[in-house]
């Protein structure tokens, strides 16, 4: 018992709760006072977490209550302690400090039970499952208590208009052919080879490139043959299109058997072919000679650019072509060698699909559900920026309507039908679905890269509960703590860790498309570099989740219905989506009239794009008085853009903003007006009751409760000047050692 102080017994109550056994008051456990405890910022989530570094030792009842609950539930068992003290003005019992018993670190030693003491439940379950990845759609939680059907909604994708590119080039190790005609009766004789190219960019899924020596014979001069497969280098266009095409050909032509010809021509065309059957409809001819002496060891180059109309099941063919009539002699042949083919084919189309409908999920119901996967309790999540007044909030939060997606659920596959095997009754069903997979940490990671967001637990009513918030809520500039006394034993400090030398923001994933080039998609990657280059600190905010419109809208164009057996890369990402309401319970998705003064430059078809204001430049602007705080002394230099790994020449201007470049420079003075200024602050200031009462209250401010804990800490400094601070560390017991970033007024 040697550290219990008898004089504090009617003054100082601990009691032990459990919410099966009930609970029991016991007397002060040892080591209370002489544990270092500690309030402390959060590294990742800027919440401020308390924190008990030495184990407590219990005895007696104490001991035996302990020791029953850990007989019954191991180490799953939830203890509470909560230590009251009585108000010195009122004598009213009131809470100072509570929290939990961390079962895992039991000992039991001379008839003392040893244990450490947590803040919270919350923080330790967080913090044990934050990074295992969940299916969203189960109904239990880790525990098996039964949890409520998922709730989604329903998202209307207009579609992206893409601009698809398929290029096709000659290789110089295969850049002639051969052709050849013969006849023993005199009649006319003909045959057609591709040009010689191979597919080096497919935008296009009907591309292909053409099979070399493929000799088809045609000997109709109008040249309406059939085609032949092997010559295509566009099969059946699976809709009607509208391609451009652009073809720059150079070849030399040598005659090398020409043999009783009466009359020969050589073509360069487009062939255009229906059906399966690659029946002959039309011709587009781009070089026709027939003359032994204009072709006969010369060179040639050959353009076309002209849009071509396709409709469904047509194909088409790049070929070149000879066809003779022969005089009826014995010899008969014409031979012509067509070598240095040099070609280039570009096909290019404004590309859009019909609008369709996918299931989505809102950001309050998805951090809601990771939160009580992990935690195994319902309605501990709390966040007024992700919440809408159908959840009983008072208003409609900045993200409320932030959606999130998957692969499949934009396919149009769902968990039903069940995937079942053949038996002699019915066939055998095939369900590729998975739910959406995540983990609360990759939401957090994401939607922190993002939107500049922050987590907390706070604890009201006694009720504990995770808070998502913007990260401004984490670092509110009204005093919330005021400092009586002067403070003592002060230093100062940079704050190395808030100066950065370069700032990489964006997605881990998009802009990488086996479909076509992901140069025009915005949602990438980027980097920029500020003016600090005495230390390297990088400031990294990457999503997990994606936000390209381009990726989805491939995903959207390989549907179910056109193929229930084929998977795709993009099957199980997840998408972020920026909605607004529509009509009938169908939710939209925002496009630049929304939140924009004009239509973005520098994309193509800007009418079309979505996810506009999750741009890694509008995403890094929301982060700016983080970033600014480094910066305060260089307001006339710029973050300099670095690199981007696709379109870097997006232009957009917020309403009311200024406009802004994806590979532009962004004026440090541009930047929001930073909350603190890098400078760390250390001093002892004794925490009474009085003082720790304003530590773990809250203030209403603008009509919201905020814990004191993320307000201002007000002070008297060394020089007996008023002085402000985050607060980023306090060890109250002792003399009192704090630790605030200082304010930036």
């Amino acid at each position: 018992m040697g550290n219990i102080n008898p004089q504090y017994n009617d003054r100082v109550q601990y009691i032990l709760k459990n919410k099966d056994l009930g609970e029991i008051v016991t007397v002060e456990p040892i080591g209370w006072t002489d544990d270092d405890k500690e309030y402390a910022r959060h590294d990742t989530y800027d919440g401020i977490f308390p924190k008990f570094s030495n184990s407590l030792k219990f005895v007696g009842k104490a001991a035996d209550f302990i020791q029953l609950i850990d007989d019954i539930y191991d180490i799953q068992a939830e203890i509470e302690l909560v230590r009251n003290e009585r108000h010195p003005q009122t004598d009213v019992w009131t809470l100072t400090y509570s929290g939990y018993l961390d079962m895992s670190t039991w000992s039991k030693e001379n008839k003392q039970v040893s244990v450490k003491f947590n803040s919270g439940g919350l923080e330790q379950e967080i913090k044990a499952r934050e990074s295992e990845s969940v299916e969203i759609d189960r109904t239990t939680t880790m525990n098996d208590s039964v949890i409520p059907e998922l709730k989604t909604i329903s998202v209307e994708l207009e579609g992206r208009r893409i601009f698809l590119q398929s290029k096709f080039q000659t290789k110089a190790s295969a850049n002639s052919v051969h052709l050849v005609s013969t006849s023993s009766d005199g009649n006319v004789r003909g045959c057609t080879i591709a040009v010689p190219m191979e597919l080096i960019n497919k935008s296009h899924v009907e591309t292909q490139s053409p099979i070399s020596d493929t000799l088809v014979v045609d000997n109709s001069w109008a040249r309406t043959g059939s085609a032949q497969a092997g010559n295509l280098f566009f099969a059946l266009s699976d809709k009607d299109r509208e391609l451009k095409i652009k073809v720059k050909l150079q070849f030399k032509v040598n005659i090398t058997v020409f043999d009783d010809v009466d009359f020969f021509k050589f073509f360069v065309r487009i062939g255009t072919y229906s059906s399966t059957d690659l029946n002959f409809k039309e011709n587009r001819f781009l070089f026709e000679r027939g003359s032994y002496e204009e072709l006969n060891d010369k060179t040639f180059s050959v353009n076309f650019d002209s849009t071509i109309d396709l409709l469904t099941n047509e194909s088409l063919q790049l070929v070149f072509d000879q066809n003779v009539d022969f005089h009826d002699s014995p010899s008969q042949r014409l031979e012509i060698d067509v070598s240095n083919v040099l070609c280039y084919v570009d096909l290019d189309e404004d590309s859009f699909e019909d609008k369709s409908i996918t299931k989505a999920i809102l950001a309050h119901e998805l951090a809601e559900r990771l939160v009580t996967i992990a935690t195994n309790k319902q309605g501990v999540f709390y966040s007024d920026y992700f919440g809408r007044t159908d959840l009983g909030y008072p208003v409609d939060g900045e993200g409320a309507y932030i959606g999130f997606t998957h692969g499949f659920w934009v396919r149009q596959f769902d968990k039903l039908p069940l995937p079942q095997e053949e038996t002699s009754l019915q066939n055998k069903i095939t369900n590729l679905f998975k739910p959406i997979t995540t983990s609360f940490k990759d939401f957090t990671t994401s939607t922190t890269a993002v939107l500049n967001l922050g987590m907390g637990i706070e604890n009201i009513g006694n009720v504990e509960r995770v808070r998502i918030e913007k990260r401004s809520y984490f670092w509110n500039r009204n005093v919330t703590v005021r400092l009586p006394n002067q403070v003592k034993s002060v230093k100062r400090y940079k704050a190395v860790d808030k100066y950065y030398s370069s700032i990489e923001n964006g997605y881990e994933k998009g802009g990488d498309y086996e479909e076509a080039f992901g140069l025009d998609e915005f949602n990438v990657k980027s980097n920029f570099s500020t003016i600090i280059s005495k230390l390297k600190n990088v400031y990294t905010q990457i999503s997990k989740y994606r936000a390209d419109s381009y990726g989805m809208e491939f995903a959207r164009r390989k549907p179910k219905s056109l193929g229930d057996t084929e998977d795709t890369t993009y099957d199980e990402d997840i998408w972020f989506l920026d909605l607004k309401k529509g009509s009938a319970e169908i939710y939209q998705q925002r496009k630049w009239q929304d939140d924009f003064e004009n239509a973005p430059t520098g994309i193509f078809s800007p009418e079309t794009a979505t996810n506009l204001r999750f741009s890694p430049v509008n995403s890094l602007l929301r982060h700016g008085w983080w970033i600014s705080a480094s910066l305060i002394k260089y307001a006339t230099n710029k973050l300099k853009f670095g690199s981007s790994t696709s379109n870097r020449l997006l232009k957009t201007k917020l309403i009311g903003g200024h406009e802004y470049a994806e590979n532009g420079d962004i004026m440090n003075s541009e930047l929001e007006t930073a909350r603190f200024i890098p400078q760390y602050i250390e001093f002892e200031h004794l925490c009474d009751f009085d003082i720790m009462q304003q530590v773990n209250g809250s203030t209403m401010i603008l009509g919201k409760k905020v814990l004191n804990l993320y307000g201002l800490v007000e002070f008297i400094n060394e020089d007996r000047d008023i002085e402000k601070g985050f607060l980023m560390n306090l060890k109250p017991n002792g003399k009192g050692q704090w630790k605030v970033l200082k304010v930036n007024r």
